[in-house]
């Protein structure tokens, strides 16, 4: 096998290593499988077959090749490459979500994070992709099999470092070892407005919460609860997504949308109304 190219420094290496998470892509279908060269050797992979990512070390990323029927090409995962890839338990925060949470609580390298309700952990994930290394991503979450599983989902992503995870009810405090202050929260749980008391604090001037409900009343109630806390900048949204066909003949819109999933809620904590935080 010929040797990988020299990568520049401060570049991404060119190849395969150890460790690493490949992402193997089927072009013909779009499929996407995610796997780690682990040293564990072969396994079985729904949709794949027995693979054995350890023999992908040292070929560079792009390459080409046959695994059983299919013709796929190894490439480097992306973070919606994650999110596609991750094992479901619970009902997962969209990408279409997950981005504008992201953007919305301005979460970036080196910040603290606080997320109540893990779920199977794709939010998690955008989260703690957000931070990078030097920041943490603090979760608690009420049920131990889900924080187990999304843990396992982390570890597979290569994120699971950035992540502490306790178990607690937030509506009832916050669980012996979370301590802020945080720059940002995420609450994806039934009755977040009485979570938010419980927050304020462990909350950074100028932190941002966003909470993530299904139905209006859950949207209004916390909304109405973070106006009265003396939020500011509170405001609430959904996002529809609709997916276009591009033809020779012209483009239509696809005949199933992505329509409502969740009402997002935001708000800034500034301290409370008529006093100091």
């Amino acid at each position: 096998m010929p040797s990988p190219p020299e990568t520049p420094a401060g570049a991404p290496p060119t190849a395969i290593a150890a460790g690493d998470r490949i992402l193997v892509l089927h072009p013909e279908t779009g499929h996407r499988y995610l796997l780690v060269a682990d040293g564990k050797g072969a396994r079985k992979e729904r949709g794949l077959g027995v693979v054995d990512p350890d023999r992908f070390v040292g070929l560079p990323y792009g390459t080409r090749l046959p695994i059983g029927a299919k013709q796929v090409v190894l490439l480097r995962p992306s973070l919606a490459d994650f999110s596609a890839t991750i094992a479901r338990k619970a009902q997962i925060i969209l990408p279409k979500d997950a981005s504008r949470i992201v953007f919305e609580l301005g979460v970036g390298p080196g910040d603290r994070v606080l997320e109540s309700g893990i779920g199977s952990g794709a939010a998690t994930i955008a989260l703690a992709w957000a931070v990078g290394e030097a920041g943490k991503v603090v979760v608690q979450e009420l049920r131990e099999d889900f924080r187990d599983w999304a843990l396992e989902n982390l570890q597979r992503a290569g994120v699971a470092g950035r992540v502490e995870a306790h178990i607690g009810d937030l509506t009832l405090g916050l669980a012996a070892g979370v301590r802020g202050p945080f720059r940002a929260v995420l609450l994806d749980q039934p009755e977040p407005w009485k979570a938010i008391p419980h927050l304020l604090p462990e909350l950074d001037a100028g932190a941002r919460v966003a909470c993530y409900t299904p139905q209006v009343s859950q949207m209004e109630e916390s909304v109405r609860t973070m106006a009265r806390l003396g939020f500011v900048d509170v405001h609430a949204l959904e996002l529809i997504e609709r997916s276009w066909e591009v033809k020779e003949r012209g483009s239509r819109p696809s005949f199933e949308g992505l329509g409502h999933t969740a009402f997002l809620a935001f708000g800034r904590w500034v301290g409370p109304a008529g006093g100091a935080s």
